[in-house]
């Protein structure tokens, strides 16, 4: 089980079509528009010749320079040397999974509260909408034109039968909260769960959870993966279920 979640995790980056992305032998380098990532790193070279090499591709490109430390980061010391090297700590995320088996079970275990509504975003004007609480929560920017566009093509083909997908949360029909999903080989990757401020703890979280897992079941998955924020997703997780199984961290540079 262990194995099959850290693979899974590592396996897990999100790559949108307006995207540059490269996959070298020691480490994956990710341009988005808004910022450049690196996506894992695992080389027997000194780590300050691939930092350098990394800040020198990453330069003209955007101001922020982003490198997520993982499981298996290699050297065990890449933490301390971007630290030495003016990067700091800017989020961690637990790797957290359970297995799934039935939609009562999932329901018995989130115990999602009646006065909050779940509905799909399958139309752009709703998922340009969960891109706005997304940018709120999560202090990113809204979704590009090309992002959007994306996202509406997708939920148009998948629409009766979506292997991924967004969802909303109403709370006394006002929408607080936006949470997607993905299928892939059986393992039902939940993300993006954001809440609003002024509505935390009324259990918009946990009925989004149990609406995706819900559908996750239904489209075959048996096991579901997130990468939870330490201070507010995962604890609601670890109490509906979910086992920790490492942490992933981002530190960040500006360029």
């Amino acid at each position: 089980m262990r194995q099959r979640v850290l693979q899974a995790a590592n396996d897990w980056t999100w790559i949108p079509p307006d995207a540059r992305d490269y996959i070298e032998d020691d480490y994956r380098l990710t341009i988005y528009p808004d910022r450049t990532s690196v996506q894992w790193s695992a080389t027997e070279r000194p780590l300050d010749k691939l930092i350098a090499e990394v800040r020198d591709r990453a330069r003209g490109t955007n101001p922020v320079l982003r490198w997520w430390v993982k499981p298996g980061t290699k050297p065990d010391d890449t933490a301390d040397t971007l630290l030495g090297n003016g990067f700091e700590l800017v989020e961690t995320v637990e790797i957290l999974a359970r297995q799934l088996s039935s939609a009562e079970e999932i329901e018995a275990a989130v115990n999602p509260p009646s006065e909050v509504d779940v509905r799909p975003a399958d139309t752009p004007d709703l998922l340009y909408l969960a891109g706005q609480i997304d940018a709120e929560v999560f202090d990113w920017p809204p979704p590009t034109p090309v992002q959007l566009q994306q996202e509406s093509d997708t939920a148009a083909k998948a629409k009766g039968s979506p292997g991924t997908g967004r969802f909303l949360a109403y709370l006394h029909n006002r929408p607080v909260g936006a949470a997607g999903f993905t299928m892939t080989d059986g393992v039902l990757r939940l993300w993006g769960g954001a809440v609003l401020a002024e509505a935390r703890g009324r259990g918009a979280y946990r009925a989004l959870l149990a609406a995706r897992c819900a559908q996750g079941i239904r489209k075959g998955a048996d096991l579901a993966l997130v990468k939870g924020r330490t201070g507010t997703s995962a604890p609601i997780l670890r109490r509906a279920g979910f086992t920790s199984y490492g942490i992933e961290q981002c530190y960040q540079e500006r360029l």
